[in-house]
């Protein structure tokens, strides 16, 4: 039995009654087709209207409906719960005295749910599935009734329950203290295809024909221009671990996804451009068919961001957009696109000033142009994302998208200090309302674009106070503000990383000479990450 179908408009005797169960577990039946492993969901409780009664849900589309409701979301999350049974796990059981009552009672005891069904309690189905035994990464969940209600909470609170007037019933299983799906940011430009300014500029400045490497290799080899303006400057960690690269073949892809998923990251964000004069994908369309070729692309979840920058060939016009929206079905269409946790595909914009006139009308245009494509040829309901550089987060509902997310946070780089951007980086996160995509920025330092691409060194932003505990502090904030969230859960747990590979702009996480796995490692522990730990140089080395 699963959970009944919530209807999308409470009727006056369910505002009454409280919510009817949705059977919104499992994903839809497009997003089960998908041989992708399920994650677990955060796990979340709501005060019934009135006071007395708890609900708790991990269906981020009950949530929503139960809050619309009257229901309170409560901070934070009791743990995270399982949608599809695993060895060792158990369903949890919702059930309630009566069909009008507004408060629930949660068991993994087939005896307990037979016996209370016997006794004419209705059962709602099933909230999801909870380990049996203790294991890494699991706590306790248990039950306590007052005799009004029943709640569930932690082993670690049962002294303040039991402080507040409850009677602990006993354990109803194992649940995921944390489950955080940490993504970072991909520049796929690092082929002979990817930047052309760099490209260009590097063989008239430093020489070197066809080098998309220029200015980043430089100042690891001591160019004056790095000497001369910050002199004693420590520029080792500016080589990736696996040598130069070029991401447009699959063997580069490959070594990037296993030192990824090696310490627990779930995706890759690749940055999508559209060249308008051409009328096609450009400048990372290379790494992104590297990606699809690679052997190991089914370990790792991925998504695409629209860079629709507002400037020569990269805006893209309202007379372009079905032939965008075409292209960005062969990225959508694939089994291992990111989802959310209610199922539905995830298409982020990076930047939508140059949709159109960058207009919220012209970007809805765009936004209803992807999703009737992705429903007629996908037969999927994407959900869009709009990034919060240079939009005003507020917007996202009136530009025709799901949520705003962030990769950077524009004042801080301005400040070029790291310390303002940690003492901000919630206040950031609060200007956006609703369903959010977090981030954590690793750095800012544009240097090696001195001159290749910024000839005036007095116009290079970098930030001289970052460093890695002030990077595992940003982590911290990052998991504090979703330990107290009450926004809706779709992406609440969902932490997108700046950057993977930004390596002439200071946003590299990625593995290098110098540091080896250090952030990768710092987001392992931080995040509680499921990955066995940072590989930093798989199967050896390419050529540099």
């Amino acid at each position: 039995m699963r959970l009944l179908a919530l209807a999308a408009a409470f009727t006056a005797v369910i505002l009454t009654a409280g919510p009817a169960i949705a059977d919104q577990n499992q994903d839809p039946p497009q997003a089960q087709a998908a041989a992708r492993p399920a994650q677990p969901r955060p796990f979340v409780e709501l005060v019934a209207p009135g006071g007395v009664g708890r609900l708790y849900t991990a269906d981020p589309r009950e949530l929503a409906a139960a809050t619309g409701a009257g229901y309170k979301r409560q901070p934070g999350q009791v743990g995270f719960l399982g949608r599809v049974q695993q060895t060792g796990e158990t369903p949890l059981f919702r059930l309630k005295p009566t069909a009008t009552a507004t408060r629930w009672l949660f068991t993994s005891s087939t005896q307990e749910r037979d016996a209370l069904v016997q006794q004419k309690w209705i059962l709602e189905g099933t909230a999801g599935y909870v380990a049996q035994q203790p294991g890494p990464g699991l706590i306790q969940l248990r039950r306590f009734t007052n005799g009004k209600e029943w709640r569930l909470a932690p082993e670690a609170k049962t002294t303040e329950l039991l402080n507040a007037g409850y009677t602990l019933d006993g354990p109803v299983g194992y649940v995921h203290q944390t489950w955080i799906r940490a993504g970072a940011v991909y520049f796929g430009m690092f082929n002979t295809h990817g930047h052309g300014t760099i490209i260009a500029r590097t063989k008239e400045i430093y020489g070197r024909d066809n080098d998309w490497w220029g200015g980043v290799r430089d100042f690891h080899d001591g160019t004056h221009y790095a000497t001369d303006n910050w002199p004693g400057e420590d520029w080792s960690y500016l080589k990736p671990s696996i040598g130069y690269y070029d991401d447009s073949q699959p063997t580069t892809l490959e070594k990037h996804i296993t030192q990824a998923t090696s310490a627990g990251l779930s995706f890759f964000n690749f940055y999508w451009y559209w060249d308008n004069t051409k009328q096609q994908q450009t400048v990372t369309a290379a790494a992104l068919d590297a990606f699809l070729q690679a052997r190991n692309k089914e370990s790792i979840d991925f998504t695409v961001g629209v860079c629709a920058h507002p400037y020569d060939t990269l805006k893209i016009p309202t007379t372009q957009y079905d032939a965008v929206a075409t292209n960005l079905m062969r990225f959508l269409g694939q089994d291992n696109t990111l989802r959310t946790n209610d199922g539905r595909k995830i298409l982020n914009i990076c930047d939508a000033r140059g949709l159109g006139d960058g207009s919220n009308a012209q970007v809805k245009q765009f936004v209803d142009a992807v999703r009737a494509k992705a429903r007629s040829q996908l037969g999927e309901d994407i959900y869009v994302m709009i990034n919060q550089a240079g939009f005003d987060p507020k917007q996202v509902p009136a530009a025709g998208a799901d949520a705003p997310y962030c990769t950077t946070d524009g004042p801080a780089v301005e400040s070029r200090s790291y310390a303002t951007y940690l003492q901000g980086q919630r206040a950031f996160y609060n200007q956006a309302p609703g369903a959010y995509g977090r981030c954590v920025l690793s750095d800012f330092d544009e240097r090696p674009r001195y001159p290749i691409e910024t000839p005036d060194v007095n116009a290079i932003r970098w930030m001289p106070d970052q460093s890695f505990d002030g990077y595992r502090q940003a982590v911290r904030n990052a998991t504090a503000d979703m330990a107290t969230s009450t926004r809706p859960s779709t992406v609440d747990n969902y932490l997108f990383l700046y950057a993977w590979n930004e390596w002439h702009e200071g946003g590299i996480i990625e593995p290098n000479e110098r540091d080896g796995c250090a952030y990768l490692d710092i987001l392992h522990t931080e995040l509680q990450l499921q990955g066995p730990g940072c590989v930093a140089d798989p199967e050896g080395t390419p050529p540099s």
